[in-house]
């Protein structure tokens, strides 16, 4: 879930353009072009960076840029970095740094002897590599290229900085606290970050996570297991991600499948770890073996609810995006007859079969949809929200306005909603007032956004949303 506190206009484009974009990308590989008005924005001198970021109190996002033959790294420049929209909205929270490689032959000696420096400090060995680390230069996320454009990249880093904000809330509650208190909001700062980067950099926390719960009466002992296997954990992960980085493709998934098969894990990190194998699998381009490997991944023991849902939905989008949209459809209704029998809510999967619906010009039945998941997603705002503003779309695209506008009104209303999801609705309805021309309607919403925002700082924060989109639409027409 994209952070509230900090990035609420990004979480805004990531709920409301992403529903009018992101399958569209999947599909047919649209991107935006590429705009290097703002490329002043990098730098190179990551010592600079470091001291201006905790200066600012911002975190810092090392970019370690391959040679000009890295074709991933060309596509993540062109159709992330190098665009305005990225810039624009990602240095309010971040200082971006580029470590070029040290074969590159643009880079100056001094960006070679950066290279070195801080290619060894974040052991990187495979292009691109994206660090996210606070000022502090502890890392709370890692990334490379996935496809999707700006606005996928902009939710995964909205994502990212969440991550971190809870890390630091958690972190700042557990100084004041002792025991198995402690253990807990301990294990809440950690929990979010993945397993190899707490592996690697957070080795001191729990180590003091088993010790305060020596007993295991949380069970946070047996989650991050004894020091000993903690630490067997933590080697093996690393030289888990090097194997996947370095190895050939046949030769990384052969160790992934042993150490799998001799060495127990907890479900999230075996997860994690079949995640390092497909994404080896994705850049074989094998449909029918990532089919196998995700099957593996849904049915893994432990394995339910809405995280096997997320997995269903994982298989289908690569599905479609492989040309497969009959059968990816057939999955999809089939994992929902399935779901409706053991009684699960299927949110996901309505959510997912809503919009692949809307990306398939389908909004009667789109809308069929989101109704048949709205009733069940009542204990569920977040993704109630998703659910509502779909439905909203399909109403839009049907050419019945006044529908799409009571649907966000009925949801912007209901003081049982938390206010920002309410306020995010509100300005859902001022975007497709103004795509009706209903440029003073439209103001009208946006200033009761921020009325219906609850706190001061979300009054700023939807302030601040609401003069950037007039903004946006002022330059746009």
């Amino acid at each position: 879930m994209i952070s509230k506190p900090n990035c609420v206009f990004t979480r805004f484009r990531a709920q409301i353009f992403l529903r009018h974009f992101a399958w569209a990308f999947l599909a047919w590989g649209i991107f935006g072009a590429p705009n290097q008005a703002n490329a002043d924005q990098w730098t190179t001198d990551a010592d600079s960076a470091i001291r201006t970021a905790k200066k600012e109190g911002k975190d810092l996002l090392f970019y370690f840029a391959g040679t000009e033959k890295c074709k991933d790294c060309q596509s993540l420049e062109a159709e992330v970095f190098d665009q305005a929209d990225f810039q624009d909205e990602i240095t309010s929270e971040y200082l971006l740094v580029r470590i070029e490689h040290i074969e590159s032959s643009n880079a100056t000696e001094m960006e070679k002897i950066q290279s070195m420096r801080w290619g060894r400090e974040f052991a990187v060995t495979n292009f691109p590599t994206v660090f996210l680390v606070d000022s502090d230069l502890i890392p709370f996320a890692i990334s490379g290229y996935e496809k999707g454009g700006v606005i996928n990249y902009l939710g995964l880093l909205s994502e990212f900085h969440k991550v971190r904000v809870d890390r630091d809330d958690a972190m700042a509650k557990a100084e004041k606290a002792k025991g198995l208190e402690r253990a807990t909001l301990l294990d809440q700062a950690i929990s979010g970050i993945s397993e190899t980067i707490a592996g690697v950099y957070y080795p001191n926390v729990i180590e003091e996570i088993i010790a305060l719960d020596a007993d295991n009466e949380l069970g946070l002992r047996g989650k991050w297991n004894s020091e000993k296997e903690a630490e067997q954990r933590k080697v093996m992960m690393t030289e888990l991600m090097l194997v996947a980085r370095l190895e050939k493709p046949e030769a990384a998934i052969k160790e992934i499948d042993k150490v799998l098969a001799e060495m127990e894990f907890p479900v999230a990190q075996r997860l994690e770890i079949l995640q390092m194998k497909l994404n080896i699998v994705r850049r074989q381009n094998k449909p029918q073996a990532l089919d196998r490997l995700l099957d593996q991944m849904i049915d893994l023991p432990g394995v339910e609810g809405a995280t096997r849902e997320r997995l269903i939905v994982k298989k289908i989008l690569l599905m479609r995006g492989s040309g497969r949209k009959e059968a990816a459809l057939e999955l999809l209704n089939l994992s929902i007859e399935q779901g409706r029998a053991t009684g699960a809510r299927n949110l996901f999967l309505w959510a997912a079969l809503g919009e692949m619906l809307i990306a398939d010009k389908q909004y009667d039945d789109a809308l069929r949809a989101f109704d048949e998941a709205i009733p069940a997603a009542r204990a569920n705002p977040d993704v109630l929200a998703d659910l509502v503003s779909g439905k909203a779309e399909a109403f839009f695209l049907l050419k019945q306005p006044a529908d799409a506008l009571a649907t966000l009104d009925n949801f912007a209303e209901d003081t049982n909603v938390p206010s920002d999801l309410r306020a995010e609705a509100t300005l859902h309805k001022s975007m497709l007032m103004r795509e009706m021309g209903k440029t003073r309607l439209a103001r009208l919403s946006e200033n009761r956004a921020v009325e219906i925002a609850n706190t001061p700082t979300l009054k700023r924060e939807f302030q601040n949303v609401v003069n950037q989109l007039r903004q946006k639409y002022k330059v746009a027409n």
